[in-house]
Parts: structure tokens; C-alpha cells; sequence
């Protein structure tokens, strides 16, 4: 390269991409076009339809990057996704896919805007796939109300307000803590609004952004664009009335009113004490929610079923009698076999909670691996499941991601005679793998058979009748009999418990209408039978 293309290219200006961050339904449509308007090019005349209901004047989303985001969306379906997902093999063709998009509109071009409320969730890989292409990031983070963005999205999609809000305040956390701190800005729905031009002027002037000699006709096209009959979910509340609303969660406030004061002085927003808060936000925000898992309105038309056991023999006979009722079954092979590995040693050195892994951001990447194959595997065969004796050690994960997939899951739950084991260590673990099976497949349906019975002709008549059940809506029976009944005495006497819950497991493998009673008896003791360790045990013993 010569001295003069040297010099030349070291006074050029930087390349930039312009990120619209933040919730979808907060505006950014209407910063997007604004934008545009600018003179900044969207990527392409590939866009996004508008929607005559929910945005007739336009999504201004590229359907290229929407491409990508998709296929991204397909491998990593939790938000946050797990640590360093961008260098993950999981996504290197998309990665590349972006880098060659990115790379080869840059050439030609010198500003980019891009809109997706997907974006957020993969601020990190956008960053580095921006500097790899030698494009600097101008990152605007738009903010709105959140109960104005979950009655937007109620209206809009007839969403689940509580997910709604989830999703508001996953996507809010992620654009203010993953955007690059040098280089971005942070801009509230009333001021986009209410301010446009001076709005847009701020955004123009912080990131050396084109701007129009003719603000008059800039605000001519503003005023043509924006149409203020749209905004039918702008409650126009003050910050004065949300604070002092008592239907909002805690944290939900708190995290709008932080926003609120970064987005009034620049200062704080790019101060070491705000990006400290937010991170503590999202830290907390995980501990209580987990990841949010991304379709949440996608439901699966297949039976999956789930054979919990503790002997690999016994969960074998099972499969075979649903294989001969046409459910394609999986063993020891299956993909979930290495997660359960991975997660059971995890759980027996107390490293995860029992009570509380499944919404543990530590093992969010093993989460998505099992989401993914039971996914595949629901969506492909119509009667399909996993009989695995590790499925013991994972059944809160198991019936967690069933649930999140919208699974028709079926259980089918073996239970040994628990009198019949002398040591007190392996009794007191296999009551407590009991336990923590029957309180995870306690919502209906799901089958209890005795170990005994495998080989019976009843069995697999049950069996066979198991599979044919449909899922049902009705409430299901409750056992009425008070708490008292059922409470065990302390300390805990495991062979006490082996014996009823035995004789609890035989009742309901004859009459599912038992299994309200077992199901009782199951939620007033699970605390108490899952807290005893080891020592605590022998000690009831001598005692």
C-alpha cells in the first residue's frame, strides 16, 4: 500500500453500524425509518412486510440479517444465551454468514442501519463480528414503558403478559449490559416522540453521523412518516405515576427507573456505578427467571414419553412395551444420556441445587443442548421418548424443557418395592429419586408401574392403554385429606417411608385416580426427605 492510500485511509471516516437496541414495541420502527431518513441505508429494499394491524407503517427490518438471526435462533433458543456462545461451533456458519454480509455491503458503503428485535439477544456476537470486518458499532438503546410494551404486545399478538414482561425486561437488561459502552446512547420513547429532530440530532452529533443542511425538510418527511394515531398502547403515564404504581414486580420497576435516570444524564449512563447496577439486575434477574426460553408460544402436535427408573433393566422392559405400541423409543444412546452424566455428577457433588438447576444459568449451555434434541426428535416423530435410568438424575431438567417446549410429555414412572432394600444409604437415595420424580411429573398424565409387575399382562395392558391418552384441560382430582395426614415424623424413619410410599405406588399403578393421594403425600414431605443427607441419616438410625 502506498504512503498517499496510507494516509488517506487513516483520515477516512470509520465505518459505522448503526444497532437499534432495546425491546420490541418500544419505537425502534419508528427510529429505524428516522434513521433512514437520515440518509443511512437499511442494507437492502429486502424488507420485512408491513402489517396492516399491528405496524402498517412498517417493521423496517432487513430480511437478510432476520435470515441469520433466525438460523441463530434455531441453536441457541435461551436469552441470555450461554457464555461465549459467539466463538461456539454451534453457530460458526452463521457467524460466517453475518461476516460475509457485513464484508461485503461495507465495501461499498459507509453506514448501516440495522433493526431486529432478535439483536439484542446477540449484541456480543454482533460486536465481534463488526470488529473482525473493521466497522465501528453506534449502538441507540431505546426505552419504554414496560406496561406500555406488554399491553402493545397484548394487543398486537394476544401475548402472555407475564411473558411479555419477561421479555422486556431479558431484552432491556441485555441492551443496556452486553452495548459497548463507548459507543452507544440511550434514548427514551417520549423523547423519540416528542423530540424527534433534536432527538435524532443528539444520535447524529454523538456518532458523527450524517446530517441534513435542511432540518425543515428532514422534519417535513418526520412529520409525514410519523402518525401519532398509531401509538394506541402510549398510556402517557408520568415517571412520577409508574413509580408509584403497586402492579408492577419490584424488579421490573426498578429496572425502568434506572433506565429512566441513564437516559437523563449521559454521564451516569456511562458511568462504572450504572453498568455495576445493571449487571447485579441481570445476575438477580437469572437467579430468580433463568434464562427465558425464546418460543414460548410454540407448541409440538407428538407424544413424547420419559421412562424414569432406577434400574436400566427394568426401564428396558418398558421400552419395549412401548415400542410395540408404535413409540419409537431411545435408550442409553440417546443425546440426553452425556447431559444427564454431566448434570447428575454436578448435583451429587452439590455444586447445582436440587430445587433450583433447571433455571441455573451455569448449565444454561447443556439446557440447550437437551431443548434441541428433544425438540428434533418431538417435532419429527409423532409417538417418540427417552428410556434412560439417568433420566432419574435429570427430571427436573427433563419435564422443565418439556414444559417450555409445549411437549404432550408422558411419564411412566417404575417404583421398586422400597421395603425391600437393607442398606441405609441406597434407601434412603432411592426414595429420594422417587420423590424427586413423582413431584416433577405431578402434572397428568403419567403412569405408575410396580417393578414387579413389568413382565404382567396387565402391564402392558396399562401401558398400551397409556398411550392412547390424550391430554385433558379438566382440573384433576385433589386429595382432601389434611396436610396432617401425610406428615412424616421427625427425624425422618426412611423405612417408615419405604413402606408407604410403596403401598402409595401400588394404589395408583391400579387407579390413576390415586395418584392425587400419592401426589399429597409426595408435596408435604419433598422438603423434608430431600434436605436429609447422608450423616443425618445414619444418625436417625442409631437414634
Amino acid at each position: 500500500m502506498s504512503l498517499w492510500q496510507r494516509l488517506f485511509n487513516h483520515h477516512q471516516q470509520p465505518k459505522q453500524a448503526v444497532l437499534i437496541l432495546g425491546s420490541g414495541r418500544s419505537g425502534t420502527s419508528v427510529m429505524t425509518k428516522c434513521i433512514n431518513l437520515m440518509g443511512i441505508s437499511l442494507g437492502t429494499d429486502n424488507l420485512l412486510a408491513p402489517s396492516k394491524k399491528i405496524n402498517p407503517k412498517g417493521y423496517f427490518e432487513n430480511k437478510d440479517v432476520i435470515k441469520i438471526h433466525k438460523s441463530l435462533g434455531s441453536r441457541v433458543r435461551y436469552r441470555p444465551a450461554f457464555k461465549g456462545y459467539y466463538d461456539s461451533p454451534k453457530i460458526k456458519k452463521d457467524r460466517a454468514d453475518l461476516t460475509n454480509y457485513l464484508k461485503n455491503f461495507f465495501e461499498n458503503e459507509q453506514y448501516l442501519a440495522i433493526k431486529d428485535p432478535r439483536m439484542n439477544d446477540y449484541i456480543e456476537l454482533w460486536q465481534h463480528v463488526l470488529a473482525d470486518v473493521d466497522v465501528l458499532p453506534a449502538e441507540i438503546v431505546l426505552l419504554r414503558n414496560p406496561m406500555d410494551v406488554v399491553h402493545s404486545n397484548e394487543r398486537a399478538w394476544h401475548r402472555d403478559t407475564t411473558l411479555a414482561m419477561r421479555q422486556w425486561q431479558v431484552r432491556t437488561l441485555l441492551s443496556l449490559r452486553d452495548s459497548d459502552r463507548t459507543h452507544r446512547i440511550l434514548v427514551t420513547c417520549e423523547d423519540l416522540f416528542g423530540q424527534t429532530l433534536t432527538t435524532l440530532k443528539r444520535i447524529a452529533t454523538q456518532f458523527d453521523l450524517p446530517w441534513t443542511d435542511d432540518e425543515a425538510a428532514l422534519q417535513a418527511k418526520i412529520d409525514d412518516f410519523i402518525d401519532p394515531a398509531l401509538q394506541k398502547s402510549d398510556s402517557g403515564e408520568s415517571l412520577a405515576d409508574f413509580e408509584a404504581r403497586t402492579d408492577v414486580e419490584p424488579d421490573v420497576k426498578a429496572l425502568y427507573l434506572l433506565g429512566r435516570q441513564a437516559a437523563a444524564d449521559p454521564d451516569f449512563f456511562a458511568s462504572e456505578e450504572f453498568q455495576q447496577k445493571i449487571d447485579e439486575m441481570t445476575d438477580q434477574y437469572l437467579a430468580d427467571y433463568g434464562s427465558l426460553y425464546r418460543d414460548f408460544n410454540a407448541k409440538i402436535n407428538s407424544k413424547t414419553f420419559f421412562v424414569f427408573g432406577e434400574d436400566q433393566a427394568q426401564v428396558d422392559q418398558v421400552n419395549d412395551i412401548l415400542r410395540a405400541n408404535q413409540v419409537k423409543m431411545v435408550g442409553t444412546e440417546a443425546d440426553s444420556h452425556a447431559v444427564a452424566e454431566d448434570l447428575s455428577e454436578r448435583l451429587n457433588n452439590e455444586t447445582l441445587n436440587v430445587k433450583t438447576y433447571p433455571l441455573d444459568y451455569l448449565v444454561v449451555e447443556q439446557k440447550e443442548e437437551l431443548n434441541n434434541y428433544l425438540r428434533k426428535n418431538a417435532k419429527r416423530e409423532a409417538l417418540w421418548g427417552i428410556g434412560d435410568a439417568k433420566n432419574n438424575e435429570i427430571v427436573e431438567m427433563l419435564t422443565n424443557v418439556s414444559r417450555e417446549l409445549g411437549a404432550d410429555t408422558h411419564n411412566v414412572v417404575i417404583a421398586d418395592d422400597l421395603t425391600a432394600i437393607d442398606d441405609p444409604r441406597e434407601l434412603r437415595i432411592a426414595i429420594q429419586h422417587l420423590i424427586r420424580t413423582l413431584h416433577a411429573v405431578e402434572r397428568p398424565p403419567y403412569q405408575v408401574i410396580m417393578a414387579d409387575q413389568l413382565a404382567a399382562p396387565a402391564t402392558q395392558a396399562t401401558l398400551k392403554a397409556f398411550v392412547a391418552t390424550e391430554p385433558t384441560k379438566a382440573d384433576q382430582p385433589t386429595d382432601s385429606k389434611p396436610d396432617e395426614t401425610f406428615k412424616l415424623r421427625t427425624p425422618i424413619d426412611f423405612q417408615e417411608v419405604a413402606g408407604t410410599l410403596t403401598a402409595l405406588c401400588e394404589q395408583a399403578s391400579q387407579d390413576s385416580t390415586k395418584q392425587a393421594t400419592l401426589n399429597h403425600f409426595v408435596s408435604v414431605n419433598y422438603d423434608e426427605i430431600l434436605n436429609v443427607k447422608g450423616d443425618q441419616y445414619a444418625n436417625s438410625v442409631r437414634n
